[in-house]
């Protein structure tokens, strides 16, 4: 952690804070979105199928054709599903009832001087940002600041606290953000929110499956992808906490940075997923550390143990012992 590494998280960095993953909004959306008649309700039997049959949700809706129709409902109901759980986690903040174990992951990297920290997430929700704030950092995701905050096309917010640039973490959000909508102008902007959608707006929040990889070519989000990909085409280093390594905007190029340019990389997750496995033993290179849990402490890989090791006792997958590890 010394190389201050570019952050990656996953849908498993939230869980702990009760943001519901991908398994239960899989089910939500099973459950409460109402196809009409005729091609939406074909579509979405098929979905359905593939879930029954096992699939995760990014499986599920890959290669099938959505009606537009039909993926706002999709889009409006993961929006529904997350923002309750985001919000709630919001007033636990505010009450200083919650804790976020990145925030200290934060804090040791800011013990160098080093001012920006770049966290590249396919996250809609903002434990991101809450774990700065409650840090006392500036977060900063694309938009200008304000209330009703405008696009800034990715530039860079230079902040100052005196004479100082101030420390500050840059978010970039590639599927989105609960706090991004459109107006019904087509407008992009960013608003603070609650647990209920604004009037008027879509949320700007880019859904699993193929439409996600057409939405993507719109803004804000291709100046986000292309401000992600910098950031990644330059690591020194990468920390992934809860990244499941399925989706295509990020992980083909830290398998490039990892694979060609033999930049270091820690993994930490509850369960490593098969595609994560997977990269590790094809494209990890030489330096790589992954945790997953074990029922008796911690699994771990490395180029020595490429089939794991278990460490007894401490669960290092999980984030606030990683920290504690390393003396953060």
């Amino acid at each position: 952690m010394q190389r201050n590494p570019v952050i990656v998280l996953g849908s498993g960095a939230s869980i702990p804070h009760g943001i519901r993953g991908m398994g239960d909004l899989a089910n939500w959306l099973r459950d409460n979105v109402v196809a009409d008649d005729g091609v939406e309700s074909d579509a979405w039997t098929l979905v359905r199928t593939a879930l029954a049959a096992g699939d995760h949700l990014e499986a599920a809706l890959e290669n099938k054709t959505l009606p537009q129709s039909l993926v706002q409902k999709v889009v409006r109901q993961t929006w529904d599903f997350i923002a309750q759980d985001d919000y709630s986690l919001l007033k636990a903040a505010i009450r200083n009832e919650a804790r976020f174990p990145l925030q200290s992951l934060y804090t040791g990297l800011f013990r160098s001087t080093n001012r920006n920290i770049h966290v590249v997430t396919t996250n809609y929700d903002r434990v991101a940002e809450y774990a700065s704030d409650s840090g006392g950092y500036i977060h900063v995701t694309g938009f200008l600041p304000g209330y009703i905050r405008q696009a800034n096309g990715g530039s860079k917010l230079n902040i100052k606290l005196g004479n100082s640039p101030a420390q500050t973490v840059t978010v970039w959000k590639v599927h989105g953000s609960l706090d991004w909508f459109a107006d019904p102008r087509g407008s992009v902007i960013s608003l603070p929110m609650t647990s209920d959608l604004p009037d008027g707006l879509l949320p700007l929040i880019v859904t699993p499956g193929v439409s996600k990889y057409q939405r993507t070519h719109d803004e804000p989000f291709r100046s986000v992808i292309q401000g992600a990909d910098r950031v990644l085409d330059a690591a020194s280093a990468f920390v992934c906490i809860g990244y499941g390594f399925r989706d295509r905007h990020i992980h083909p190029k830290m398998m490039m940075r990892c694979s060609v340019y033999d930049t270091p990389i820690l993994v930490a997750a509850r369960t490593l997923t098969p595609e994560a496995k997977e990269f590790l033993h094809a494209s990890a290179g030489r330096h790589y550390l992954a945790l997953e849990h074990h029922e008796s402490g911690t699994m771990v890989y490395n180029r020595d143990n490429p089939e794991g090791a278990v460490v007894t006792g401490g669960k290092y997958w999980e984030l606030s012992a990683l920290n504690q590890l390393v003396g953060f």
